[in-house]
Formats: structure tokens, sequence, C-alpha cells
């Protein structure tokens, strides 16, 4: 008895270690292999200013989009406040439930470098997400240069992600 229930371990061990070195060679990542990686239409409105279509953004990972944004003046210490072309990076942010978003945006050579954690989500479907930050619900960082430091104010705007087609309207 005790033998056969060897067996069966012994089996199911092995059928274990087949199916994980079936999967071992599969790209890891955003979509599945050969699949275009996906667009969307990205659009900050407030202190934080850009409505652009992306591609592949944001797996932790990378790719980081490059973005054109606006910022409003007086958010950084000694960044004047005006268009700035850069690469964007944003996610869900915190532990467990909390439905809280984390964006980043950067220059080449972190001339720029702004980081904003929380925002409100208001709205969040298969294809749109609003999420709304304010100095009542986020945290700005300042990371410009050999800075780190809490931003002169927190920016008050409104994230929108959903799809392509929205930013030709």
């Amino acid at each position: 008895m005790k033998a056969g229930r060897v067996a069966i371990v012994g089996i199911l061990f092995i059928a274990m270690l087949v199916v994980s070195g079936a999967n071992a060679d599969k790209p890891q990542g955003q979509g599945k292999a050969g699949k275009p990686p996906s667009t969307e239409c990205i659009v900050f409105t407030g202190d934080l200013e850009g409505k652009q279509v992306v591609e592949g953004c944001c797996p932790n990972r990378g790719p980081f989009p490059e973005y054109t944004m606006t910022l409003s003046d007086g958010i950084l210490e000694g960044i004047p406040g005006r268009e700035y072309l850069g690469n964007v990076f944003m996610n869900q942010w915190g532990p467990g439930r909390t439905l809280h978003y984390i964006v980043q945006f950067w220059t080449p050579e972190d001339e720029l470098f702004l980081e904003v954690k929380g925002g409100d989500v208001l709205e969040e479907t298969k294809n749109k997400l609003t999420v709304d930050f304010d100095s009542n619900n986020s945290v700005c960082r300042d990371y410009s240069g050999p800075r780190d430091q809490p931003c002169l104010h927190s920016p008050t705007f409104t994230l929108v992600r959903t799809s392509a087609s929205f930013c030709a309207q």
C-alpha cells in the first residue's frame, strides 16, 4: 500500500516538472509572443497636462514610453513650468485592495524627475481608468538631479487611461 502511494507521489512530481519545463522558455511580460504591445491614450489635466497615444505602457520592467508633459509653475524647486519631453510610468501602487496609483515622469539626464503616489480612483472599467490626485490624497517627491525632497506642492491633476481612439477626439 505504501509503495503505491510513493509511486503516485513520484508520478505527480515528475508531471509537475514536465509542465513547469514546458512553460520555462515562454517569454514573460505583457501579452503573448508575437502580439504587438497594446496602445492606449493617456491624458493628464490640471497641474500636469498631456494627451498622447502611447504603446506598451506601463509594466514594471518597462518599456517606459516617451511622453510630452506640461508642468505648472511652482511644483518643483528650480524647475520652471513648461512643456517637457520625457518618459512616463504609472501603475497601481500600495498594499492590498487599496486602489492608489503611482505616476512618474522624468526627462533625460534627470533634469526633471517627478513622482506622485496616491490619488482616488474615480472610475475603473476594462476600457477606462480615471484617477484624481490632489494635495489631500497624494504625496509628491522631487528626485530631479541629486535631490530627494518633497515637491514644493503636490500637483492637482486627473489621470485618464483609455482607448487610443479617445486621443483622436
